[in-house]
């Protein structure tokens, strides 16, 4: 079992208690923090692996917390929040999150997510992966594409896992059902949606023009294959 640095954040001192005990049981490192400012600073000093938000923080809303960390952090974010409406977990993804559970959830399944995200956090040890396309980049180990004028952009670890699934398969169409399962190793029934958020994101970060996508491309009535240069 992996284990890593956790943080959790948020003013539930009952929830972080529990799921204190829970991490610890399993091995992690787990630090606590009430404060959203506190949260963005721990978590840009680079000491952190996931975050688990609580929407309680601090009358901050987490939404608002993921955007000011993404630029700064590619740790896992699981969000917990009481809005368990389809909205809400776009929101989320759009926000940097990279998980989203309703806060009435399941402490094993919450513990089992939280074990999925660590196996998709790059570890030092591993080989360098990157891959030169045309006119920018994709670094796999560090989560970032590297354009043109020195332009860097931040993947999250699930932007990066789609996005590395598609280049290990280049030139294969996914149905976002199947890119869902290959990804994630769940049913991919519910996470279609997911999938069309995560690909929004991608081709804003690597294609030139994201209206107009030469990497990412949809095959009608299919789904989604990565173009690879000749």
């Amino acid at each position: 079992m992996i284990t890593g640095r956790i943080l959790l954040a948020g003013r539930g001192a009952l929830t972080r208690t529990e799921l204190r005990a829970a991490l610890e049981r399993e091995g992690h490192l787990v630090m606590e923090t009430e404060s959203a400012s506190a949260a963005i600073e721990a978590t840009a000093a680079g000491g952190h692996d996931v975050l688990i938000l609580d929407t309680t923080l601090d009358q901050v809303e987490p939404y608002e917390v993921c955007r000011a960390i993404r630029p700064k952090s590619d740790l896992g974010i699981i969000l917990l929040s009481g809005d368990d409406s389809g909205q809400g977990r776009i929101d989320a993804l759009n926000a940097g999150a990279d998980d989203y559970v309703p806060n009435r959830f399941v402490l094993a399944e919450l513990m089992a997510r939280v074990r999925a995200l660590l196996r998709r956090v790059v570890r030092p040890d591993e080989k360098r992966q990157i891959v030169v396309l045309e006119d920018r980049a994709i670094d796999f180990q560090s989560h970032e594409i590297k354009g043109p004028d020195g332009r860097v952009a931040h993947l999250t670890p699930k932007e990066c896992l789609v996005l590395k699934h598609l280049v290990s398969h280049a030139n294969r169409p996914f149905t976002p059902q199947s890119l869902a399962q290959s990804v994630w190793q769940r049913d991919g029934s519910g996470q279609i949606e997911f999938v069309r958020v995560v690909v929004k994101q991608l081709r804003r970060k690597l294609e030139p023009d994201p209206d107009n996508p030469r990497y990412i491309l949809t095959q009608r009535s299919i789904g989604y294959h990565f173009q690879m240069p000749a």
